[in-house]
């Protein structure tokens, strides 16, 4: 019995034991005597300790039974896209069943052998899978967060999520986790969550895309409008990788003002706060560079 907790957080499930030759009253009196804590009447712990939040996950998945898969806000959690750990529990079955007070029950008959994942011993949703079922609940700052951590952990396969895209196309977070990383397609190479905050926003705006990391009069800007002349960069330390850098930005707009460059700052802050907002003013601004310019 103890290796068998072992390698699943301490949990266990009634025919595991019996399959290992314990019997029913036998399994009852170690409840009794609290050897065993009933999670479920199916599903054991092992000992007085709580349950942690992988014991939680693999509970969740043993009592489903075979093909059932962490997933949803749980699988972002597991994969470690989200720091954020929620209770209920969220399982996918490709069967029709009943929620538990601790299990988020979801009836997916589409699952494919290609959807199914083990991390940490733990069945799991595939990354795809997991992003595009999250995508069906989250908030889109949330989504964006696991997405941009799916891409720094190497995990973000864009292929992947073509196909599984294609083939679910009645999925209610499909047009969402597309919009989502539309970003991680652009062939301009951009260095920064924010740059890619910027040019989502600009998207979903209807804003004409700008170069993005372009040398302009000898310096490098963070979006360019050619046509226009105007230029938008992010205003952090962090962003600028240095406090020298940072501190050169005021020789550097006078110089891009001279070269008849209009250049405006915005704070990472106000462009995580309200992206729409900050992608409109940039939308108008440039119509009234436009009108002025034909006006000259």
């Amino acid at each position: 019995m103890a290796d068998l907790a072992a390698g699943q957080y301490g949990v266990v499930t009634r025919e595991q034991l019996t399959g290992l030759g314990y019997t029913e009253r036998m399994i009852d009196h170690a409840i009794r005597t609290g050897r065993l804590q009933a999670w479920h009447r199916s599903v054991l712990a092992v000992g007085h300790r709580p349950l942690s939040r992988h014991a939680l996950c693999m509970a969740a998945v043993l009592f489903r039974g075979d093909g059932a898969l962490v997933s949803f806000q749980s699988a972002v959690w597991l994969w470690g896209l989200e720091r954020k750990f929620e209770i209920p529990v969220h399982v996918s079955v490709p069967w029709r069943g009943h929620a538990q007070d601790a299990i988020g029950l979801h009836h997916c008959p589409a699952l494919r052998k290609d959807d199914a994942a083990t991390t940490e011993m733990i069945p799991v949703t595939a990354v795809p899978r997991t992003l595009l079922d999250y995508a069906w609940v989250a908030r889109p700052y949330r989504l964006e967060r696991a997405v941009d951590q799916a891409k720094r952990l190497g995990m973000l396969d864009l292929a992947e999520i073509d196909r599984i895209t294609d083939e679910v196309r009645g999925h209610q977070g499909r047009k969402r986790l597309l919009r989502a990383v539309a970003i991680y397609r652009e062939k301009a190479f951009t260095r920064s969550g924010g740059e890619m905050r910027m040019l989502a926003a600009l998207a979903d705006a209807g804003v004409a895309r700008p170069a993005v990391n372009n040398f302009v009069a000898g310096y490098e800007v963070d979006f360019f409008w050619e046509e226009e002349r105007f230029a938008v960069e992010l205003d952090s330390w962090e962003h600028h990788g240095s406090r020298r850098s940072f501190e050169a930005d005021p020789e550097r707009h006078e110089e891009l003002t001279m070269a008849g460059i209009e250049v405006i700052r915005i704070t990472g802050t106000r462009l995580k706060r309200e992206p729409d907002r900050v992608a409109h003013q940039i939308g108008d601004h440039l119509t009234r560079r436009r009108r002025e310019r034909v006006r000259s």
